[in-house]
C-alpha cells in the first residue's frame, strides 16, 4: 500500500481486468452484442465510484478523538466524515482507538484509529468502508487501507503510555494482553506521573500504588517493598527477574524506565521464585523511529542535583537500526547528618536491529555506580520510636557503601506467521559492592547509649539467565486460544567475605562521633550458588466476547549450594506453581474476575536432624471488578483477598540455633486504585488499602501478631490539571495526598510507629511543547513521619519538607 494508504495506480489498472474477463466469457456464450454494452455500463459506473472514492480520499477532516474503544471511536469518525463503517461486534471487541487529533484524510484518519488492532479497512462504495482482518473476505481488495504502526498509536504492553492511564500489561502473563481481560489486579505507573512527581526510587513509585509500602534501604543500599504485606526485594526489569536469593545489590535507577508495573500476588508461574505479595516489573525505554533529543536538570533541597539525558535516532534510512541513550548522575548531601554525600552514575545504551519484516534484535546495557553513607535510621525506645530528630544520624564518617554493577542483555523475536512467533531472551548482569559500616546493636539499659559493631564486607555478584517464549494463537470465532510455553534457565553467585570488630556506643541523644574500630576478627567467607531450570505452560482462552480463562503452571528445579565456614549444603528442591483464573465481562467495559495462583521460594539450610528445608509457599485467593469510565480515559480496580505464606522459618524450641518450618503468615484485603483523565487536562491516580496482615503460626512470636510495616488503612490522591488552549495554555498545577496509619515495628509487636499524612504539591509550564520548567514541592507541611519500621534497631524516618526545581528540554 501507499503511504497514505490509497494506491491510486492499482485502482486504475483493476478495471479493465474486469472489463477483459467479463468480455471474454460473455463471448463463449455467445452474446457478445449485450455483453458490450455491459461491460459499458460497468467501466462507467466503477469509474464513476472510483472518482467519488478518490474525491473522499483526499477530503481532509479534523479530528479530535480521545483514546477510547474502538467502536465508540469509529462512531465519531463517521460522525465526522459521514461514512458509513461496517463491521462485525466480534472484531472490535475489547480493542481500543488511540488518540486522534488534527487534520487527516479519511483514510489516514481510519488507520491511525486502527494501528494496532489487526484490522484494516477498504473503500466498499464512495460512502461506506468495510472492516476486516488482512486477506479476509470482508476486508480484501484495491482500496484495502492495510495495517500501520503509528508512533503514539495504539498503547503496545512493551512501550510508553500516553497520560495516566495503561490499557495493556504483559507483566502478568508474558503476553500483550488488555489489563480488564487479566484475572488479577496489575497496577501501572507511567512515565507521566514518575516525571510529574520527580520520582527517583521505587519507594516514590510505591507511595501511588495500593497495599504497597516502601520498606527500607538495607542500609542506604538498595531498596525493599511490601506488597500485600509480604517483602520484595528482587525487582524485574522486562520481564526478566533479578535472584530472589540475592536481589539488587543496588538502588535501581528510574532514568531508562518507560513504565513500573506491579503485578498484585502470587507470580511464580511466570517468574519462577518469587514472593507471595507480588512482582514489580520495570519496562523500560526502547529506540524510536523519529530523532529524539531531550536532557533535564533538578536541583534542590538538601545539595540534590540530578542531570539526566535521552537521546534517540535512527541509524539507517529505514529506520531498521535505531539506538537510544539514557545517562544520569545525582549527588544528594541528604536530610541526614551524613558526613558523606550520595552520588550515583548510571548509562543505559539500548539498540534495536530489524533483521527482516519478521525478526527484530534488541540488544541493551546498563552501567551503574554508587557511592552511599551507609545508614540504618534511628532506633526504637519503650513501645514507640526514639524521639529523635529525622536528621539524626547514629553512624560514623568511615560508615560507607560503594557499589557498581553492569548489566547486558539482548532479545531476539520472531514471527513464523501471523499466529506463531518465538521470543529468545538472556541477560549477564556482574557487580560487587564493599561495605565498611558502623551496626546498630540495640540500646544498653540507660536507654540512651546504642551499643554497636564495626563490619567490613566486600561482595561479588554473577547472574545469568535464559528465557525462551513460543506464543500462538489458535482458533477463531466462538473459542480463541493464545498459548505460551517457556523455558527458563538461570545461575546466581555471591561470594561474601566480612568481618567484625569492636566499636565503641554512641548516645542517641547527645552523639559525639569519632570512635575507631577495635581489632577485626578473621574474615568469614559464604558463597552462594543457585542454578534454576522452569517450564511453564500458559493458555488464555476467550469465549465469545465475555468470557476470558487463563490457566496456567510451571514445574521448576532448583539446585542450591551454600558453603560457609567450612559447611557445605548442596539441597535440591522441585515444585509445581499453578494459577487459573476467569474473567466476565457483562459488558465491554466492565470486567469482573476470580483467581487462585501459588507461590514458591527455595530456602537454604536444615533441619536439627539433616532434613533440608522445603520451599516457602504462597497461596492466593482473589476476586475483583475492573471498570473504565468516561469513554474509556478513566480506570478503576477494586480486588478482595486473602494470601497465605507458609513454611515459614521458625526457631527450633528444643534445638537452640537451628530451625524449623513451622510458620504461616495471612494478609486479607481490600484494595482500590482509580487512574487516568477525568476531562482533558485532568489526571489522577489515587489508591486505598484495608490490610490486616498477621501471623497465624510460629514458635517465637504470638498468633496474632501483626507484621511489621504493614499499616491496616492507607491511601493516596495524586492530581494535575494543564490547561489546554488560551494564554495560559500549557500552565499545570498538582497535588497530592500520601496517608498511612499506624504500623507494628517488628514481629514481636514490641513497638509502633505512628501514621502520617504527607502533602505534596507541583506547578509547571511547557512552552511550545519544548521547554518546560517544573517546581516540586514534596511533604508540603513539614511533618515528622516514619517511612519504614523494620526492627527496633533499623527504622527509616522520611524526608522534611524538600522543594526541587526542573528545567527540561526536549527537540
Amino acid at each position: 500500500m501507499k503511504e497514505l494508504g490509497i494506491d491510486r495506480e492499482a485502482n486504475w489498472r483493476t478495471f479493465p481486468k474486469w472489463q477483459i474477463t467479463a468480455v471474454s466469457i460473455l463471448l463463449l456464450m455467445h452474446v457478445l452484442p449485450a455483453a458490450a454494452q455491459d461491460g459499458d455500463r460497468t467501466a462507467n459506473a466503477a469509474k464513476a465510484n472510483a472518482d467519488s472514492t478518490m474525491a473522499q480520499a483526499e477530503q481532509r477532516y479534523s479530528f479530535d478523538i480521545a483514546p477510547k474503544p474502538l467502536p465508540q471511536a469509529i462512531a465519531e469518525f463517521s460522525a465526522v466524515t459521514g461514512l458509513q463503517v461496517l463491521y462485525t461486534e466480534q472484531s472490535t471487541f475489547g480493542r481500543t482507538a488511540p488518540a486522534l487529533k488534527g487534520t487527516f484524510t479519511a483514510g489516514d484518519a481510519l488507520r491511525r484509529l486502527l494501528a494496532g488492532s489487526g484490522l484494516v479497512g477498504r473503500f466498499t462504495s464512495p460512502t461506506a468502508v468495510t472492516l476486516g482482518r488482512p486477506g479476509s473476505q470482508s476486508a480484501d481488495g484495491p482500496f484495502e487501507l492495510g495495517p500501520i504502526t503509528v508512533e503514539g498509536g495504539q498503547e503496545s504492553a512493551y512501550g510508553p503510555v500516553t497520560g495516566y492511564k495503561a490499557d495493556r500489561s504483559a507483566s502478568a502473563t508474558k503476553t500483550d494482553t488488555p489489563i480488564i481481560n487479566v484475572p488479577q489486579s496489575i497496577q501501572v505507573v507511567p512515565r507521566e506521573v514518575i516525571d510529574d512527581q520527580r520520582a527517583t526510587t521505587l519507594a516514590d513509585i510505591a507511595k501511588n500504588i495500593s497495599g504497597v509500602q516502601a520498606a527500607g534501604t538495607f542500609g542506604n543500599r538498595a531498596e525493599a517493598l511490601r506488597i500485600r504485606g509480604f517483602e520484595q526485594f528482587a525487582f524485574t526489569t522486562d520481564g526478566l527477574p533479578s535472584s530472589q536469593f540475592f536481589g539488587d545489590e543496588s538502588f535501581l535507577d528510574l532514568a531508562n524506565v518507560e513504565r513500573v508495573e506491579v503485578v498484585k500476588g502470587p507470580a511464580s508461574v511466570i517468574y519462577g521464585q518469587s514472593d507471595p505479595g507480588g512482582r514489580v516489573n520495570l519496562i523500560t525505554k526502547k529506540p524510536l523511529d523519529k530523532p529524539y533529543y531531550a536532557a533535564e536538570v533538578t536541583a534542590g533541597s538538601f545539595g540534590f542535583v540530578r542531570p539526566t539525558i535521552d537521546l534517540s535516532t535512527p541509524l539507517t534510512e529505514n529506520k531498521a537500526v535505531k539506538f537510544r541513550i539514557n545517562a544520569a548522575y545525582q549527588r544528594d548531601d541528604s536530610f541526614r547528618d551524613f558526613f558523606v554525600a550520595s552520588e550515583r552514575k548510571f548509562f543505559a545504551p539500548t539498540g534495536t536491529l530489524e533483521i527482516s519484516s519478521d525478526t527484530r534484535l534488541t540488544v541493551s546495557g546498563q552501567y551503574f555506580e554508587q557511592d552511599n553513607q551507609f545508614d540504618r535510621g534511628i532506633v526504637a525506645l519503650g513501645e514507640g520510636v526514639a524521639n529523635l530528630p529525622n536528621s539524626r544520624y547514629l553512624g560514623e564518617k568511615f560508615s560507607t557503601f560503594e557499589a557498581d554493577q553492569i548489566r547486558v542483555q539482548y532479545l531476539l523475536e520472531h514471527d513464523f506467521n501471523d499466529a506463531w512467533s518465538v521470543r529468545n531472551s538472556a541477560r549477564i548482569v556482574t557487580g560487587s559492592a564493599s561495605r565498611f559500616s558502623a551496626d546498630p546493636r540495640g540500646l544498653l539499659p540507660d536507654n540512651r547509649s546504642l551499643r554497636r559493631r564495626a563490619l567490613t564486607q566486600e561482595s561479588d555478584n554473577n547472574e545469568y539467565r535464559f528465557q525462551n517464549d513460543i506464543l500462538g494463537k489458535i482458533g477463531g470465532g466462538l473459542i480463541r486460544h493464545d498459548i505460551l510455553i517457556g523455558v527458563e534457565a538461570a545461575r546466581s553467585e555471591r561470594k561474601v567475605q566480612f568481618a567484625t570488630a569492636a566499636l565503641a556506643p554512641i548516645d542517641i541523644f547527645n552523639p559525639v562521633y569519632g570512635a575507631t574500630p577495635g581489632p577485626f576478627g578473621a574474615p568469614s567467607i559464604v558463597d552462594n550458588r543457585i542454578n534454576l531450570v522452569g517450564v511453564y505452560l500458559q493458555d488464555q482462552i476467550s469465549i465469545g466476547d465475555h468470557w476470558h480463562i487463563l490457566a496456567g503452571g510451571r514445574f521448576d528445579y532448583a539446585k542450591l549450594r551454600s558453603e560457609s565456614g567450612g559447611s557445605v549444603l548442596k539441597p535440591t528442591e522441585r515444585d509445581f506453581s499453578p494459577r487459573a483464573g476467569v474473567v466476565f465481562k457483562p459488558i465491554e467495559t466492565i470486567s469482573l474476575y476470580g483467581s487462585y495462583a501459588q507461590s514458591f521460594t527455595p530456602e537454604t539450610g536444615s533441619t536439627f536432624d539433616g532434613t533440608p528445608f522445603k520451599p516457602e509457599t504462597g497461596e492466593q485467593f482473589e476476586l475483583g471488578v475492573k471498570a473504565e469510565f468516561f469513554d474509556g480515559r478513566l480506570s478503576a480496580t477494586a480486588a478482595v483477598y486473602q494470601l497465605t505464606r507458609q513454611n515459614v522459618t521458625t526457631s527450633d524450641p528444643n534445638n537452640p540455633g537451628f530451625s524449623l518450618q513451622t510458620g504461616e503468615q495471612r494478609s486479607r484485603g481490600l484494595e482500590l486504585d482509580i487512574t487516568g483523565e477525568i476531562m482533558p487536562g485532568w489526571k489522577v491516580i489515587a489508591s486505598g488499602a484495608l490490610i490486616e496482615a498477621e501471623i497465624t503460626e510460629d514458635n517465637n512470636f504470638d498468633p496474632g501478631n501483626r507484621l511489621n510495616n504493614v499499616p491496616e488503612i492507607s491511601g493516596s490522591l495524586w492530581t494535575t490539571y494543564e490547561f489546554q488552549q488560551g494564554t495560559l495554555r500549557g500552565l499545570g498545577f498538582g497535588a497530592g495526598i500520601f496517608a498511612v496509619g499506624e504500623r507494628e515495628g517488628d514481629l514481636a509487636n514490641t513497638f509502633k510507629a505512628d501514621g502520617y499524612i504527607r502533602t505534596d504539591a507541583m506547578v509547571s509550564y511547557t512552552y511550545k511543547e519544548k521547554i518546560k520548567a517544573q517546581l516540586n514541592i514534596e511533604n508540603l507541611f513539614d511533618v515528622d513521619y516514619i517511612e519504614a519500621p523494620r526492627s527496633r534497631n533499623e527504622i527509616y524516618p522520611g524526608a522534611p519538607l524538600t522543594v526541587l526545581g526542573t528545567i527540561s528540554i526536549k527537540l
